[in-house]
């Protein structure tokens, strides 16, 4: 009879044992994550940063392509003019 008893006592001995195990892993799971929200929070940091480096080199690029635009259009305005003058055979010249 005191068998059953015994039994009893190991096998709830057992669940609080696995009880901490699982405790533990979930400690370890937690801590794992935590490492991983700050790596993101440093990256999230480190891009806030650079942030405004980002906008000034967007916007030197767009002028740089706006520049090269209008370069583009006065050389061909150009090259156009110089066809009419020549097409005119210098009979009136366009100033």
């Amino acid at each position: 009879m005191a068998l059953p008893g015994i039994g009893s006592i190991i096998g709830r001995v057992r669940r609080v044992d696995r009880l901490f195990e699982n405790i533990e892993k979930t400690q370890k799971g937690l801590e794992a994550l935590e490492k991983r929200i700050r790596a993101v929070e440093d990256r999230m940091t480190t891009m806030e940063a650079n942030e405004g480096n980002l906008i000034v080199e967007a916007r030197a690029a767009s002028a740089v392509a706006a520049s090269s635009a209008v370069t583009q259009h006065l050389v061909d305005m150009s090259r156009r003019i110089r066809a009419l003058e020549a097409g005119q055979r210098g009979q009136k010249r366009i100033e």
